[in-house]
């Protein structure tokens, strides 16, 4: 799996730390990072070769370490200080985050609501005096009720209004999960009335309530439990997936693409990931993965139009 992202963190704090701790030994440095002296030299090289855009000498970072083992920044360039997020990076973050806070799921939405106070206390008054709505469309209610059938792995029952016609239908599902793609939520499951996989776009769901409990023994079409895995293929500029999912055998062709393996254990979730990359990470094999992944996508767009 590649190290990239976290290497990059590492850089990024690294000369402001230096910096005040003027005069530090590789080993010790290294074990603040918690590195080896080997890789904390890597790093120092790479720094060296480091700056602003034009690469002339006076314009590279310069760290000297090379003479008695100990490391004295020169020139930090604009590494002197951590990085901080501008107003619109902020303001990103706050509307992923309210939007975050109404989609069912499991994360902590008191610690979500705690964060996204901080960053608001970041901005300036001209920010912050701008009012900021963020609707995706879905009653508290209906995602509390999702939230209580997945924990308590119990049935739902719905009555959805489908967007291909005005049919209006009652439905009992066994709730498999949640996928927020192309801007808008979807609640995935075993839809006992079609006997069979279904998506719903939670913003037409009318009403909702918990029904029985979900059978233990109940198989749903497609479930495996051991691990797997499918042949994937990344376009180049969704390359930083590759820090944040379980690739392996990772392979870049000339153009950039990426060939490797993704590991699963639950073809639910595979889907998920595959339908949130919107079309940057593409399943090649097997072929019962490739349906899966058809297969959502067709019920999403049902759902959608």
């Amino acid at each position: 799996m590649s190290t990239s992202g976290p290497r990059l963190s590492r850089l990024m704090t690294m000369v402001p730390w230096l910096l005040a701790h003027d005069g530090v030994t590789i080993d010790t440095a290294a074990a603040h990072f918690g590195i080896s002296a080997e890789q904390c030299e890597k790093d120092l090289w790479l720094l060296v070769v480091c700056g602003l855009p034009g690469h002339m000498p006076d314009q590279l970072v310069d760290i000297q370490f090379w003479d008695d083992g100990r490391i004295h920044v020169v020139d930090p360039q604009t590494l002197d200080r951590p990085l901080r997020l501008s107003g619109d990076e902020v303001m990103s973050l706050i509307v992923a985050l309210r939007l975050l806070v109404q989609v069912p799921g499991s994360h902590d939405r008191a610690t979500l609501i705690t964060l996204i106070e901080r960053l608001e206390s970041s901005l300036d008054s001209a920010m912050t005096s701008a009012a900021m709505v963020v609707d995706v469309g879905v009653s508290n209610t209906t995602t509390l009720v999702i939230e209580e059938a997945l924990r308590e792995n119990r049935k739902l029952s719905i009555i959805y209004a489908a967007g291909t016609d005005d049919l209006v239908t009652d439905r009992l599902v066994q709730p498999l999960g949640v996928i927020t793609t192309g801007g808008h939520t979807y609640l995935e499951g075993f839809c006992e009335r079609a006997d069979a996989i279904r998506t719903f776009r939670i913003d037409r769901i009318i009403a909702v309530s918990l029904a029985e409990p979900m059978p233990l023994k109940r198989q749903i079409p497609g479930s495996v439990s051991k691990e797997t895995t499918a042949s994937v293929r990344l376009r180049a500029h969704a390359r930083w997936a590759i820090d944040i999912y379980p690739f392996t055998d990772v392979l870049e062709a000339a153009d950039g693409t990426i060939e490797a393996q993704l590991a699963f254990r639950d073809p639910h979730w595979l889907v998920h990931v595959v339908l949130s990359m919107k079309g940057d990470l593409q399943v090649v094999a097997p072929l019962e993965a490739r349906k899966w992944v058809a297969d959502a996508a067709a019920a999403a767009s049902r759902s959608y139009s």
